[in-house]
């Protein structure tokens, strides 16, 4: 089976190589400055505000020299793309038709001068010098966005990616400035985009359609199989997508049948139905929607020209109804409760400028009575479509193409964010793998102290084997930006496959292309953050190749104050276990250490430790200083999660006995089972212990390749019962407060996280003597005793004897300190940070 998975994985990634080659290619072209792109919805058709600036530039004659690319999904849309583009008497040479993903569309979104999108653009994505992208977004939001939704800043990736990427954003007016791109995707702060506050240019059909041009849209429509009688008013139902993810999006497809049905009742109304974009292959296969469902590639508000009466829920489409105050609105939301609980709304639901209808005879009954609440849609339009007047987008086409500034409405920079009167630095940190292990809880611990007014914070990271992103992103302060990288690498197979060398022999060796794979990096940076400019960089990490690179000096387009790396660990001994022991790990830290002359800080987690890396590591390091900047202790999240009852977390009933029976002496120790933690020490040690007569027992937590070496250790020493290993707990945190003492018999360490959470929840260390041990334990807080098994013995028999008290941390003394140890050691101090006391243990 493991075979299978690997020869699949295999010709995965053969297939994306052809595509990778186009992308490249592409890439090495001029970028075309005539050319316009358009993608509305990934391919959906000629529709939404992309459409609206389309005809507006080929229609204008200052315009004539633009050349223009539409992205039709298939076959069938781009056929009926060409005919109503033949209908309007378009010339076929200045419009060409491509469909998605394919060579072509790569070849024009590497080339064209502007790239204009009503959603994203994927992952390849990387905009170059020389092009204007602009993002009309498709909606105004009702329903929360982004980062506001349960997992959404993971899901969101890809759209922040593009906004960072973006020139121009456009805004119906300052709620949705507020509430989407400041709010829902933390643009504010970073983005270099301008917010074009102006109004949706898709909404300009609506207020300047007369009936010639109505008659147009129902010829439109009867084209397609959907006939409309000029006579009779028309209901147009529009609901939204339900379900958790927009990537398993759902349609209420019994009840939307049922709502049309009743609506259809009798001869007066027509109805029509137009389903998300999303759910219209769903809607497709419903027997009662057959002749009333509009295609996706006619556009919305060609539609809402020719509707009387919106019957929507939490659609975005209400807002642009607003554009047109003889259209009537009436809300369907009989799943309200359930749908709020789960995608929580921006504008209370009461609030809305119509009925809020829970069953079908409802919504009959307002479309019958014409609806009502006029003074609240009156009132909803001024405010949250304030200019979506007919010319929003000539607005949008003056600033972006004429540059002049806009008869009505603003233009919004997001960029600044001020604290104090003086710019907020903005710091962008590669998390590392995200596992569960000492280096995510230790940067889980500094972001949960960093003061948020006064910096900025974004954090990114890739794809990595038993990652925990989600339990990441739930531990920190959700003003955090996170930045996951989605996607590959945009260039030449040789080039991205160079990277292998750098890997083999460092940056340093004349068999590594760097000037080509600074490059690559290069677009990566701009691939993955856009035109965002960081003031500080840090690879929290430190353990990669590939991000070391990316985030080292040269790379990013704009200025950085400085770039700091972070050394976790003794790295040479690191180094020296990991070859003794074939890891691989020693080959991948050596490729590292060859990259830390791009560097300005090589930071160390202790002092000692940094003396420790600085005498092992100085010959390689360039000019970067060694500085070093404590981890710290988040002491609320870890009383909080030791507060949980050891009975509940699945621990062998033995466990949980000896942690409650205080006669019997507990010692624990968490971590990953591995040589260089020397778990089998403790255990050996425990052997020998055990001949004091003292009841004690042993919690080893963790798992690792050393598991099974170590059960057959206890077996062989006789310990069951003495000694125990639970496997990895996702909550440690119980296990040792209930204990009497921590103990950690690594062979070498940084400043490991686990000492500090132990001194934390009060509970005394036994650790034996690594390189960088010294200040790692407070005087008087537990024992430091050589790395010997004897020593480890005498040690755990004098605490079985005597059971002598210890002193504890002073948490809040040492975070404030090691606050100011890291505004040092990253160079934040010399950003003239704004003036005024800092609260306590906060940067």
């Amino acid at each position: 089976m493991a075979r299978l998975r690997q020869a699949a994985a295999v010709l995965r990634r053969a297939r994306r190589i052809p595509r990778a080659q186009w992308v490249a290619l592409w890439r090495s072209r001029p970028v075309e400055p005539g050319t316009v792109l358009y993608d509305a919805s990934h391919g959906t058709g000629l529709v939404d505000s992309p459409y609206a600036i389309f005809r507006h530039l080929v229609e204008a004659p200052d315009m004539a020299h633009l050349w223009h690319v539409w992205v039709v999904a298939d076959a069938d849309r781009r056929q009926r793309a060409r005919d109503h583009l033949d209908s309007l008497g378009i010339a076929r040479h200045r419009v060409r038709l491509v469909g998605y993903r394919t060579p072509a569309y790569f070849r024009h979104l590497a080339t064209a001068g502007y790239l204009v999108s009503s959603a994203t653009f994927p992952p390849e994505l990387g905009k170059r010098a020389g092009q204007t992208y602009v993002n009309t977004w498709h909606g105004t939001p009702l329903k929360s966005m982004g980062y506001d939704t349960p997992g959404g800043a993971l899901e969101a990736a890809n759209i922040v990616r593009n906004f960072l990427a973006a020139d121009y954003l456009v805004s119906s007016g300052p709620y949705m400035t507020d509430t989407m791109y400041r709010r829902a995707y933390r643009l504010e702060g970073l983005a270099p985009a301008e917010v074009l506050e102006v109004g949706a240019p898709r909404t300009d059909v609506q207020v300047g359609a007369d009936e010639v041009t109505r008659e147009a849209f129902r010829s439109r429509l009867a084209d397609v199989g959907v006939p409309l009688d000029a006579q009779r008013p028309v209901v147009l139902v529009a609901p939204t997508w339900r379900g958790e993810a927009f990537a398993r999006p759902e349609l209420a497809a019994d009840e939307l049948t049922a709502l049309v049905l009743a609506l259809r009742q009798g001869e007066h109304w027509q109805v029509l139905v137009k389903a998300h974009p999303a759910v219209h292959a769903q809607a497709e296969t419903v027997p009662g929607l057959q002749g009333v469902l509009v295609p996706p590639d006619i556009p919305a508000n060609e539609i809402l020209a020719l509707t009387d009466h919106l019957v929507t829920d939490y659609s975005s489409i209400l807002f642009d109804a607003l554009a047109d105050p003889r259209v009537a609105i009436t809300f369907h939301v009989p799943d309200r409760a359930a749908y709020e609980e789960l995608r929580p709304l921006y504008l209370p639901a009461d609030s809305l400028p119509g009925r809020l209808c829970t069953t079908v005879d409802e919504v009959v009954t307002d479309v019958r009575e014409g609806g009502t609440r006029a003074e609240v849609r009156r009132d909803w339009a001024s405010r949250y479509a304030p200019f979506d007047d007919g010319d929003a987008t000539q607005r949008v086409i003056d600033v972006v193409w004429r540059g002049r500034r806009p008869d009505r409405g603003r233009i919004v920079p997001l960029a600044k964010k001020m604290y104090a009167g003086r710019r907020v630095p903005r710091v962008l940190i590669h998390a590392g793998s995200l596992q569960r292990n000492g280096v995510t809880s230790s940067l889980i611990a500094l972001l949960r102290h960093i003061d948020l007014d006064r910096l900025d914070v974004s954090v990114t990271w890739g794809p990595a084997r038993d990652a925990d992103p989600t339990g990441f992103a739930a531990a920190i302060d959700p003003r955090i930006r996170l930045l996951p990288r989605v996607g590959g690498l945009n260039g030449p197979k040789r080039v991205v496959w160079s990277r292998r060398l750098l890997e083999s022999f460092g940056a340093g060796s004349a068999l590594v292309p760097m000037g080509s794979l600074v490059r690559l990096m290069q677009d990566e940076w701009v691939r993955c953050f856009g035109s965002a400019h960081f003031d500080h960089v840090i690879d929290f990490g430190g353990y990669s190749p590939y991000w070391a690179l990316l985030m080292s000096r040269g790379v990013a387009p704009a200025p950085v104050r400085s770039h700091a790396i972070w050394l976790h660990n003794d790295l040479a001994a690191e180094v020296a276990s990991s070859a003794a022991h074939r890891t691989g790990r020693a080959q991948q830290l050596e490729q590292v250490f060859s990259l830390y002359p791009r560097y300005d800080r090589l930071v160390s987690v202790s002092e000692s430790l940094s003396v420790v890396n600085e005498r092992s590591l100085r010959a390689v390091a360039g000019s970067a200083d060694f500085r070093s900047a404590r981890n710290l202790v988040d002491i609320t999240r870890i009383t909080e999660m030791a507060r949980a009852d050891v009975a509940e977390l699945g621990l062998d009933e033995a466990v949980v006995t000896a942690l409650r029976d205080r006669s019997v002496y507990t010692f624990v120790t968490a971590g990953r089972l591995t040589r260089e933690k020397n778990q089998a020490r403790l255990v050996r040690a425990a052997a020998t212990a055990r001949a004091a007569g003292h009841p004690f027992a042993v919690v080893i937590m963790g798992s690792g390749p050393q598991e099974p070496s170590l059960r057959s250790l206890v077996a062989e020493l006789g310990l069951a019962g003495t000694v125990f290993l639970t496997g990895r707990l996702a909550n440690p945190y119980p296990v040792m407060a209930a204990a009497d003492c921590f103990a950690l018999t690594s062979e070498h360490e940084g400043l490991p996280m686990v000492i500090l959470e132990a001194l934390a929840l009060e509970i005394p260390v036994l650790t034996t003597e690594f390189s960088s041990v010294d200040g790692v334990v407070p005087p008087g807080a537990g024992l430091v005793v050589p790395a010997e098994d004897e020593a480890v013995s005498r040690a755990m028999m004098d605490l079985l004897s005597r059971r002598p008290t210890f002193s504890t941390l002073d948490v809040d003394g040492y975070n404030a300190t090691a606050l100011e140890e890291l505004a040092s050691a990253i160079g934040l101090n010399d950003d003239q940070a704004p003036a005024g006391p800092r609260p306590s243990g906060r940067m």
